[in-house]
Formats: C-alpha cells, structure tokens, sequence
C-alpha cells in the first residue's frame, strides 16, 4: 500500500490514525462501472488496503468516451496532469455567454466568465484508460470487457462486503429492482472531436446558451483540436439531431463534424440524491456518480461530483460509518442542486435576460467553487435588487425558489 502516501488526494482527507485503523480493518468490494465514478470508488478503497474487484463492459483500450471531456477538480484525479494522461489543455476560465436565440438575429444578453484554477480539457477516454492501469498496478483486480447481469449484481453481496454501483443512470440497481421507469426524463447530447483554427478560442473553454432548453459548447485541446457539442432536453428535442449539431456548428463559426465522428449520449433525470435510494443497507449497496443522480441538472457537469461521491463513500467507510453515506451525501450536495433548479427555470421559462443577469452577477467565481460552494453565487444575487425584482416577478422562477427550499426538485424530500 505504499503507492498510497499522504499526497494521494484520496489518502490526504483521511487522518492518519483513521487509515491505520481501516487498513487494519480491511474489508473486499465489487465496483460496477469502470468509468470515472467507479475507477474513484476502487481507487480510494484500495488505498484503505480492501481487495478489490473492478467490473467494466468495455474494453479501455477500445473504449469510446467522447463526453465530459472537461473536468473539473482535476487535482482529484491521481493521475500526472499531462497529455499522456488525457490531460490536454488546462483553460484558464470557461467562458459562458447567453443568448436570445439561436439565429443570425440573435443578441448577446448576458455573459460569465469563470476562472477555473484546477480545470482541464480532456481526451476522456486516455484519462480513464490510465487511471485503470495505474488501479492494476496497485492491486485492483480489473476485469475489463466484462458485464455483469442482474442476476449477478444481485449476487454480488453474498460476495462481497461492499458492493458499488457506478453503472450511470438507470443504475444496475434499478434494472434489478425493476425500477428504471422512474428515470425517465433526460438530456440528449451530441458531441464530437474536430480539426480546425481555434486560435482565438483557445485555452478558454466556451459554453453557450441560445434560448433553447439546453446549451451548446466549444471546449479547446488545442490551437486546432475541440471538442464540440449540443444538447437539449427531453421536450425541447429536435426532429434532426445531426442536422440540428451542424446547425450549431455554422451559427457558431466551428468546424461541422462528420456524422459518423459524432457521438450521442444521454444524461438521464431521476430522483437525484434521494437518501433511499443510494444506499441499501440489507445488501450493502451504494450508488455512486450518475447511478446516484449527481449530475447537475443545470450545466450537465458530473465528473467532479462522481469523483467526490466516491470518495465520501470511501472516507465514510474508513470512519466506519458508511451507513451514513445517504445523508452526508445529500448534505454535501443539495445546495448545489437548489441553485441549478433555480437557475435552470430561466432556460425552461425561455428569459434569456433573466438568466444573462445571473451570469453577469456569478462572473468571476471559479467554476467549480459556483457548484461545490454555491452561497457565494447566492449572495453574488442578492446585491442585485433589480435583478432580484425580475426573478420574483417571474412565476416560474418563484415557484423554483420554493421548491428548491422545500428540497422538491425531482423528488419531495421526505419530512419537508
């Protein structure tokens, strides 16, 4: 266990007397899902000293990972933060600007610009293959390539003491509880790698609103290398999603990608950080990442908080109280998603002035302090009484604003 030090960024939040205790301890766990949150779970249980099983359908070396590929909190990550690693371009800010529409009309109605001091643009798939070679080396068993059924899923608590499920949403949990209906809503993405002249867009990563539920994004590796995307929102998709990317494409000067460069995913909705669904006690389960709902419903960003979710689970079970998981983990998070559910009903309520002034009001907080520390963005908004006017008299963001606070954003908090 030695390759776990003090600089490790999972071992650093632990005191040391609590990871003496748990390595004493040990314990085996099954992690299902080899994608971020899953490669964080296995990591930061390994360096607890527990035997490891790591399950991933895909093979690394194959995989096709072209979403997510800027992160945040990359310091998280224990991985050096260079190119052979996936680690492309460390932006200085990402850039968000909002627009009326999405035509050659449209007007600039408002703009943020986020410093982001431990961000990167990545090639995903290079990140995650190396995080799992680097598990290998350290002593996780790493069964790539393989999937596991439900009928196994289910068995994998008679195996192990602690069973993990970062399969994203539906999570493997819920196919085997036959509970996938409740997920039903979702954001439909398109994304793809481009070549072309990002000279006057590069290192900064750039995110677009145009009046539509939903945002565009052009996020740099390099003066000629992007990523570029789309996304929209279950009921506002459109009848041609290729057509509707090279749309975005041309309106916002990139290069249009060839249909089969480019890739289509889903960030699906449910009842987000709901305490009773991320842990099962009787067989030891906890949701972790997208299988936990952790996404935020705003930006679509969920690397930083799969990564975290992980690591509370696994500082939980150090402390020996993993049965705490769903409250602490609620806890960390819902003021994040009180200020995406507020903000967000700008965008589903079509005020583009409305959602250019809290941009303009937020502009200047790191990008990840805006998610992890969301007070500072409230009390940014609450200097700002012409814009504080607006968002009462707007029905819509009203009805938010209460709901956010009786903790009713996609599922009613019990007791509230």
């Amino acid at each position: 266990m030695s390759d776990f030090d003090e600089s490790d960024p999972f071992v650093s939040r632990l005191d040391p007397a609590t990871l003496r205790a748990a390595r004493e301890r040990g314990g085996s766990a099954a992690v299902v899902g080899g994608a971020m949150a899953g490669l964080a779970a296995a990591h930061a249980l390994r360096a607890l000293g527990w035997e490891v099983t790591l399950y991933e359908r895909q093979s690394y070396a194959n995989k096709r990972v072209n979403c997510g590929e800027a992160m945040t909190d990359a310091g998280s990550i224990p991985l050096p933060k260079e190119p052979a690693h996936g680690f492309v371009n460390g932006p200085p800010a990402f850039e968000v600007d909002i627009y009326t529409g999405d035509t050659d009309s449209r007007i600039l109605a408002g703009r943020g610009v986020f410093p982001s001091e431990d961000a990167y643009v990545t090639d995903r798939n290079l990140v995650e293959r190396s995080w799992a070679e680097l598990l290998a080396e350290r002593g996780v068993d790493v069964r790539e390539s393989t999937s596991v059924t439900k009928a196994e899923f289910r068995d994998l608590s008679t195996e192990f003491d602690l069973v993990v499920d970062a399969t994203g949403q539906p999570s493997m949990t819920s196919k085997a509880e036959g509970t996938t209906d409740e997920y039903a809503g979702r954001m439909t993405a398109l994304n793809a790698d481009v070549e072309g002249d990002f000279s006057d867009r590069y290192p900064n990563a750039h995110i677009l609103f145009e009046n539509y539920l939903g945002y565009a994004w052009a996020f740099p590796k390099s003066e000629t290398r992007a990523n570029v995307g789309i996304g929209w929102a279950q009921g506002n998709l459109p009848e041609d999603y290729y057509a509707s990317f090279v749309a975005a494409c041309e309106r916002n000067g990139w290069p249009v990608p060839d249909r089969s460069a480019a890739n289509v995913y889903t960030i699906p909705r449910g009842p987000s950080l709901d305490p009773a669904r991320t842990w099962d006690s009787e067989t030891r389960t906890a949701r972790v990442g997208d299988a936990a709902g952790v996404a935020n419903r705003f930006t679509g960003k969920g690397i930083s908080q799969a990564v975290e979710s992980s690591y509370l689970l696994a500082e939980l079970v150090a402390e020996g109280r993993v049965g705490e998981y769903p409250e602490e983990l609620y806890d960390r998070m819902k003021n994040e998603y009180r200020l995406a559910y507020v903000v967000r009903g700008a965008l589903e309520d079509g005020r583009p002035d409305i959602l250019g002034g809290v941009m303009d009001a937020v502009s200047g907080i790191d990008v990840e302090s805006v998610d992890r520390d969301p007070k500072r963005a409230f009390s940014r908004l609450a200097r700002r009484p012409l814009l504080l006017a607006k968002l009462a008299a707007n029905p819509t963001m009203r009805s938010r604003l209460v709901d956010a606070y009786a903790d009713d954003w996609e599922f009613r908090r019990r007791g509230a």
